[in-house]
């Protein structure tokens, strides 16, 4: 919820959400397919928390103008429109019991038998951004920019430009156009009017794999060793560009990692487990 200063709330938000999923599971398969669409939209992502009604960072509560509320509903910046994760545990059908060497002895079942693969896969769209503009404009004549510029320092959403492409030339030097937006003449009476969330920050694509070798040593104790690596087709999965204010150096420029969800570079853990 949003409050404005006078205690009324005018916050409101629009979540609508689908899900599909298909699964099969057996003695010695588990697999499991979702796909998540998802319209999260809300106006209370429009300003930093402040005693000024301003708009300084989309992760904010307050409202741009309480007079109209309406002018910060946007996508909201944590929520990914698609989302598709995939599941799987598979025990290999090596050793006795299993549909390949059922009859070997003890020794060769120790060796070939008890492996185990999992994984999980993550493809999911990027996260909503906004566009901002330097804190020394000020197109609604009112002082916005200045009213709480130490927490952020700009001055609001920028004007987009109709019919020019955001993503057109992207480049990890910027992932966003700058000539798809402008800032708008100081003193215009209205703020900027291009849109909370308006944007998409960079994808995430990561597979991480786990391969187990579980040893029966006696009836009540078992060994457990393996490997898992995370993102192991090190796909780079860039995190959202730190800037995104119109005119200042490094705008749209991707310059670090994911980490979430295994989608940093590759990495290989060894696991070891011993039951008793």
């Amino acid at each position: 919820m949003s409050f404005i200063e006078t205690g009324e709330n005018q916050g409101f938000g629009n979540y609508q959400a689908g899900t599909v999923s298909v699964y099969k599971r057996s003695s010695s398969f588990q697999f499991e397919a979702s796909y998540a669409f998802t319209r999260n939209l809300s106006n209370t992502i429009g300003s930093a928390y402040s005693t000024a009604q301003r708009y300084a960072d989309e992760f904010g509560n307050l409202l741009t103008d309480f007079y109209n509320p309406g002018i910060d509903y946007g996508n909201v910046p944590f929520s990914r429109r698609n989302r598709f994760l995939v599941t799987f545990l598979y025990e290999l059908p090596f050793g006795k019991g299993k549909a390949f060497a059922n009859s070997s002895g003890s020794v060769v079942d120790r060796i070939i038998g008890g492996f185990v693969l999992s994984g999980v896969a993550v493809l999911q769209s990027g996260p909503f951004m906004t566009v901002t503009i330097p804190g020394s404009s000020d197109p609604s004549g009112t002082g916005f920019p200045s009213l709480s510029s130490s927490l952020i320092g700009n001055g609001g959403r920028a004007d987009a430009a109709v019919g020019v492409d955001p993503y057109k030339g992207q480049s990890l030097s910027q992932w966003i156009n700058p000539n798809a937006f402008a800032i708008p003449a100081d003193n215009i009476g209205r703020f900027g009017d291009s849109l909370s969330g308006a944007v998409q920050g960079p994808s995430t694509k990561a597979l991480a794999i786990s391969l187990l070798k579980r040893i029966s040593l006696k009836e009540s104790t078992r060994l457990e060793i393996g490997a898992q690596v995370s993102n192991i087709l090190n796909h780079p999965n860039y995190a959202p560009p730190a800037n995104l204010t119109l005119t200042v150096p490094g705008f749209g420029a991707l310059q670090s990692m994911q980490s979430a969800e295994g989608a940093g570079p590759r990495q290989i853990q060894l696991t070891g487990r011993f039951t008793f």
